[in-house]
């Protein structure tokens, strides 16, 4: 009785996680793991609101607007023509080897819609479980982006009105959180491999 309890645990210990690491340590989602913007996602004809011939770098990023106590992590955004876009996580700047090695980074699919862009991003929370963030291309043509989900946080849904409202709101109610911008850079070398997620 006990050998069988103990095997039944076993297999329900290890059958928890629901994503994969690749070779290079990052997360991916399962091989039959169906993103809901995959289906809807940017098929970029040009590069006049998300530039795929470029990054976008966020560095030396404030968390919370009233301290600069808590950082976000330095971090740069590759997108692609296809609807699909890489995050990865850098203690330096983006090295352009990195930046062309698409097993390097944290996956999803992006959406757009004037200059609004949806991103769903899987990751290891929940043992493996998709993230939206929403945000916006600006006048500059930088990345910012909200660091709370105005769909679930907020009700603001997908219009560029309110999440421009919320990325210059400051309130007296809660913790005032800073959007993250990321730069929009070019970057020499950069090369296109197809994405393989």
């Amino acid at each position: 009785m006990k050998r069988i309890f103990a095997v039944n645990l076993i297999i329900l210990l290890t059958s928890c996680s629901h994503y994969l690491t690749n070779n290079e340590g990052f997360v991916r989602p399962p091989k039959n793991y169906k993103f809901s913007y995959q289906r809807k996602s940017a098929k970029l004809t040009n590069t006049k609101i998300i530039d795929t011939t470029a990054i976008y770098y966020l560095t030396n990023s404030n968390y919370y607007r009233d301290t600069d106590t808590y950082k976000n992590s330095d971090r740069y955004i590759r997108f692609y023509a296809n609807g699909k876009f890489k995050i990865q996580g850098t203690k330096t700047y983006p090295k352009i080897e990195d930046v062309n090695n698409v097993d390097y980074g944290i996956v999803g699919y992006f959406k757009v819609k004037g200059n609004v862009i949806k991103l769903q991003i899987y990751t290891d929370i929940n043992a493996g479980s998709d993230q939206l963030e929403f945000g916006i291309i600006d006048e500059n043509s930088d990345l910012i982006l909200l660091n709370e989900n105005p769909r679930t946080d907020f009700c603001l849904g997908y219009s560029e009105k309110n999440i421009r409202k919320k990325i210059n709101e400051i309130s007296v109610f809660r913790a005032n959180l800073n959007p993250k911008i990321y730069k929009k850079i070019k970057l020499e070398g950069m090369t296109y491999n197809k994405p393989n997620w």
